[in-house]
């Protein structure tokens, strides 16, 4: 029985008991016989009726207990209990089922939602651990030291890199103090004072942004910048701010350096003009000592002739050194001035240069073996690699007993990019001077970096030498030992066609057999420069040529146009008023007139710039430097008279222009 049975039981009990006493007592029946048999024979019937009566009583409020429970657990009551049910529990009973399903479909969507969260959450927790791992390893491996700071002054975190700054951890400075810090990285430089005033002026302005550099006390030279922020938040509180410690000594020396190459560039243009200028000069000078020392026959004294040979020489080396300025100062690349190179010849002539430039204390020696050697290369530019080393090797000779040893040697070697064995021409330039240091050998080809005191040097030397070699399919070796000398050794490809070489004493010769004047053809002398332009027509008419003279482009046009005869070859200068040599050479070749052309003039020239402005048609037969021999213009000149076109269809390609 449960509890509530029990409950409705007692006072059934009590309800039928009394009766029976209060019947008994009518009857005139003692109270002992209550006690008797009879007695308890009608406490049991008592009993029982009141338990019969409390089941029946109970089985309907059971039934809807039960039906509620079923409801309540979302299934149908059985059929013993339904019976007892009324007909509005059904209706009831659907309320609460649609009450349950739409609390069930809440509580499913709330999970729902729940597990999404909390994936999100995860989700955002590892992204939020990865970015603060990657923040940490950026931060630990930053090379600038760096101080994060709270809004009350106390260091929040900081990085090794700002140990290193002081020489010892943070910690032991002065704890997580700011103005210990502060006080730290000032006495480390040499204005602590000015440093610490910075600093207050943070204190002052919280919202301050500033940069100071400075250099240190410690006696190497090392510059620094420190730097310093506010940390805000998006409403623009300020709740903290950063220190940050950047060594750039190399950085300010590379602007430095870059100011003196700037320089050097703006001198290597100035002294590209003056060589120009001094080029004209110089082939004026050469032509009329040539002429001069020719036309005589030989008649001449001794003494004289001597004194032509050598005013003849002065005028090559001066013609050399220009040479060497002009190849400083040009910023052309590429194969244009590329030809079959006598290196052991280039060797002799660096010699000859160093003789004069470097002190006669110091020793030079040329090893070269009785092979020949030949390459395509532009001689200027080996000849200024060598001249780079040759000076290098000077600056790291001691004080007496310097030796610099320049040799050439030809070499089967394989190429460090390549996998088969070829020909090689090796020039080697070894000194016995104090060598390079262990650490600095990595370095010594990058751009600006020179061991070198301030003045003797920008650090160009090396890896514009370098440059060049690759240019040339070649590339630079080294070794040094210090205290004992370094050799730098040059590999560059050789050529076994020296066909190209130009015999100019041969060709030159060939001028004894040469006939009148005119007889070996016409030529149009261009040049603006009325010196330069006499040497011309005087050598030429002394090979034997017919010439006709044009101030500028303009006027040689109209010689072409005009001219009723026929025009062999032009020798012609490129800068020129009015109409310069590139543009007379442009408006030929767009009349259809490839007439041969010689261009000289005292700067580098590129080809290929000739061969864009012909648009496809003939270039130049051939381009000369100034000042020129005498020999090199007698060969220029026969190679563009042996091309030189008939009458009739050079007539006829003039036709449009004349009529225009």
């Amino acid at each position: 029985m449960n509890s509530l049975r029990i409950r409705i039981l007692l006072p059934l009990m009590l309800l039928g008991w009394l009766p029976a006493i209060g019947a008994a007592r009518f009857m005139g029946q003692p109270l002992d016989w209550f006690f008797s048999a009879q007695g308890f024979i009608l406490l049991a019937g008592v009993f029982i009726a009141g338990y019969l009566v409390s089941g029946w009583v109970l089985r309907p409020v059971t039934s809807v207990m039960n039906a509620t429970a079923s409801v309540m657990r979302g299934i149908p009551p059985v059929k013993e209990v339904s019976e007892w049910l009324p007909q509005d529990f059904w209706k009831l009973r659907c309320d609460i089922n649609m009450l349950f399903a739409k609390h069930r479909q809440s509580l499913n969507a709330a999970e729902t939602h729940a597990s999404q969260s909390a994936q999100r959450l995860m989700n955002a927790e590892r992204l939020l651990r990865e970015a603060f791992t990657a923040l940490q390893g950026i931060f630990a491996a930053s090379d600038e030291g760096v101080a994060v700071v709270d809004a009350e002054g106390k260091i929040i975190a900081s990085n090794s890199k700002l140990d290193e700054f002081l020489g010892k951890p943070l910690e032991e400075v002065g704890g997580r103090d700011v103005k210990h810090l502060m006080e730290a990285i000032s006495a480390r430089f040499m204005e602590s004072d000015k440093m610490l005033q910075w600093v207050n002026n943070t204190e002052k302005n919280p919202e301050l942004r500033d940069e100071i550099e400075a250099e240190t006390a410690d006696g190497n030279q090392r510059i620094f910048s420190m730097r310093t922020a506010p940390m805000q938040t998006e409403g623009g509180e300020v709740i903290g701010r950063l220190w940050m410690l950047r060594d750039c000594s190399q950085v300010r020396g590379l602007q430095k350096q870059l100011r003196e190459s700037q320089k050097m560039g703006t001198i290597g243009q100035m002294a590209g003009g003056i060589a120009h200028d001094f080029n004209n000069m110089l082939t004026a000078i050469r032509g009329n000592l040539t002429l001069a020392e020719l036309s005589s026959g030989g008649s001449q004294s001794p003494d004289v002739r001597d004194k032509l040979q050598n005013a003849n020489h002065a005028t090559q080396r001066a013609a050399d050194l220009v040479k060497q300025l002009l190849g400083y100062s040009r910023h052309t690349q590429g194969n244009q001035l590329r030809k079959v190179t006598n290196l052991k010849k280039l060797l002799a002539d660096v010699q000859n240069m160093l003789r004069h430039s470097l002190d006669p204390r110091i020793t030079i020696r040329v090893r070269a073996g009785m092979e020949t050697s030949f390459a395509s290369a532009d001689a200027t530019q080996l000849e200024q690699v060598m001249l780079n080393l040759c000076l290098n090797a000077r600056d790291a000779l001691p004080d007496a007993n310097g030796i610099i040893e320049i040799g050439i040697e030809n070499v089967m070697h394989r190429s460090p990019n390549g996998m088969e064995t070829g020909e090689f021409a090796m020039i080697a330039i070894r000194d016995n001077g104090h060598g390079i240091p262990e650490d600095m050998r990595h370095r010594i080809f990058e751009p600006f970096f020179t061991t070198k005191n301030p003045g003797r040097g920008t650090g160009l030397g090396l890896s514009m030498a370098q440059d060049i070699i690759r240019e040339h399919g070649g590339w630079v070796e080294y070794d040094s030992v210090e205290s004992q000398g370094t050799e730098f050794r040059v590999f560059v490809p050789r050529t076994s066609d020296p066909e190209n070489i130009e015999d100019e004493a041969s060709d030159f010769d060939s001028r004894q057999s040469q006939g009148p004047v005119g007889q070996r053809g016409t030529i149009l002398v261009v040049d603006d420069e009325a010196p330069v332009r006499s040497i011309a027509v005087n050598m030429l008419n002394f090979l034997g040529y017919r010439v006709l003279e044009a101030g500028d482009g303009q006027q040689a046009l109209d010689i072409i146009m005009r001219s009723g005869e026929k025009i062999d070859a032009m020798l012609l200068d490129i800068y020129m008023p009015k109409l310069s040599g590139r543009d007379t050479f442009k408006q030929l070749r767009a009349a259809g007139n490839d007439l041969p052309v010689v261009v000289c003039s005292g700067f580098v020239i590129d080809p290929d710039e000739f061969t864009i402005l012909g648009e496809g048609r003939c270039p130049p037969v051939d381009i000369m430097l100034k000042p020129y021999a005498l020999e090199a213009l007698s060969k220029a000149m026969a190679k563009a008279v042996k091309t030189a076109q008939p009458p009739d269809a050079f007539a006829r390609q003039m036709a449009p222009v004349m009529a225009a």
